[in-house]
C-alpha cells in the first residue's frame, strides 16, 4: 500500500466545474500539467485512492490552478465529495526535479523536513509563500510559524528519498521568531 511519505503533494481539489464532474485544483507545483498523468492519488479518510485520468484530462487553468478530468465521475455530485481532498503523485512518477537548485519549483518541498545546519531538525514545511518574488518557506517550530527565505546560497543538501532540506539558516532567524 502506498503511503503518503512516498508521495509529493501536487494540489488540493477547490471546486467542481461544470456538473460532469470535473473539478478544479490548485496546485502546489507544475507537476499535475507537465507530466502526462494516467493516474493521481486522492487523499480519503488518510488513506490513499487511485484515480484514473483519461488523456488531455489535466489542464491549466490559470497559474495556480488546473481542470483535473477523473474516469467515471461523471457528475457534480459525485464530484463535490472529492473538494478539500489533497492530491499526490508518488516520487516514483515524478521527475527527476532537483537536479539544480536553478530548477527547484519550492512548491516540491511541502511536506519535506526541514533541518538547520546547527539547529538541527526543526519542523515540516508546511507552505510556501511569494511575497513579490521572494519565496519563503513557512515551517512551524514549537506552535510558532517561521518563515526561511528560499535562497541557492543556502542549501546544503535535499534528500528526496528521506524528504530532507538541510539549510544554512541566516544567523539568528529563528531566535527572532521563538524568543517573541
Amino acid at each position: 500500500m502506498l503511503k503518503i511519505e512516498d508521495c509529493y503533494l501536487a494540489g488540493t481539489f477547490t471546486k467542481t466545474h461544470g456538473v460532469k464532474g470535473e473539478l478544479v485544483a490548485k496546485k502546489n507545483s507544475n507537476l499535475l500539467e507537465k507530466n502526462k498523468l494516467e493516474s493521481v492519488f486522492v487523499d480519503i479518510d488518510g488513506g490513499l485512492v487511485p484515480f484514473f485520468i483519461p488523456k488531455n484530462g489535466i489542464t491549466p487553468r490559470n497559474h495556480s490552478t488546473v481542470r483535473i478530468v477523473i474516469e467515471d465521475l461523471d457528475s457534480e455530485a459525485k464530484a463535490q465529495r472529492f473538494i478539500g481532498c489533497d492530491i499526490y503523485i508518488p516520487m516514483k512518477d515524478a521527475p527527476e526535479f532537483i537536479e539544480e537548485a536553478d530548477d527547484l519549483d519550492p512548491n516540491l518541498l511541502i511536506g519535506f523536513l526541514y533541518i538547520d545546519e546547527e539547529k538541527g531538525e526543526l519542523g515540516e514545511i508546511e507552505d510556501i509563500q511569494d511575497y513579490s518574488g521572494n519565496i519563503v518557506l513557512v515551517i512551524s517550530v514549537n506552535n510558532q510559524e517561521v518563515l526561511i527565505p528560499f535562497a541557492e546560497e543556502n542549501f546544503i543538501e535535499i534528500n528526496e528519498e528521506n524528504k530532507t532540506i538541510t539549510m544554512e539558516t541566516p544567523d539568528g532567524l529563528i531566535d527572532m521568531y521563538l524568543s517573541e
